[in-house]
């Protein structure tokens, strides 16, 4: 069976001058599926960014394997891997271009994604209205709430309409109250919008909002005298 992502039996070494750190030393074997909410939950250190990077393509696994729609793309680009699935990609700290308001955020980002210009207004109202930033629209992001500023990426994700959808610790450098807002959003693009979420997070309390769960383990130590710690 072909799957949006999956990764089989990925593990990451890292030499250091006393040994090897060692990442998901099981392996991580994950599947997403179209429709699919999937959450990584570990604790801080333990490699969710890192796996993230992997799926991605900007670091290769030690060990292991990921594919995307049943096609062996360990060794490949992330613009392969978006060539085979319509990837969109939202990490921890918010990422729109400060010299451009938040409409001309979306624009650029249709724009990008090679959405025809006749459809650029139509699809950027929508998304704007879903994240509740019809009012602010010529405002720029310097000057918003990082709660804010993180509905200007999902916005901009919901415009573009990928097939799946990553996100590095959606909630970190949120307050909770902006973090509280972030989930529903979130869950709100996959059932509403058949939206397929891969999601890292160290909060077992959002986590919660997946389908799917997955635990990472904390990283082992291997010494030059073959000894692991956890």
């Amino acid at each position: 069976m072909k799957y949006l992502i999956e990764t089989v039996s990925v593990k990451m070494d890292y030499p250091h001058s006393d040994g090897v750190l060692k990442l998901y030393d099981e392996g991580v074997s994950l599947k997403v599926d179209q429709g699919d909410f999937v959450a990584v939950l570990g604790g801080s250190g333990w490699g969710k960014s890192t796996l993230v990077n992997v799926v991605l393509g900007l670091e290769k696994p030690t060990t292991g394997g990921v594919y995307f729609n049943g096609e062996d793309v360990t060794r490949s680009s992330f613009v392969k891997r978006c060539s085979l699935v319509k990837t969109a990609v939202v990490f921890q700290r918010p990422t729109a271009v400060p010299q451009l308001t938040v409409g001309q955020n979306l624009s650029l980002a249709l724009s990008m994604a090679g959405v025809p210009k006749s459809e650029r207004d139509e699809r950027s109202r929508e998304s704007l209205a879903f994240f509740g930033l019809e009012k602010i629209t010529k405002a720029y992001p310097e000057s918003l709430s990082a709660g804010q500023r993180k509905r200007i990426d999902l916005a901009r994700v919901l415009a573009v309409r990928p097939q799946l959808l990553v996100l590095d610790e959606p909630t970190g450098d949120l307050d909770s109250s902006a973090s509280n807002l972030v989930m529903p959003l979130l869950r709100g693009l996959n059932r509403d919008h058949g939206m397929s979420i891969l999601m890292t997070t160290a909060l077992p309390r959002y986590a919660s909002a997946a389908r799917q769960l997955v635990h990472l383990k904390p990283p082992g130590f291997i010494t030059p005298g073959n000894r692991i710690d956890n």
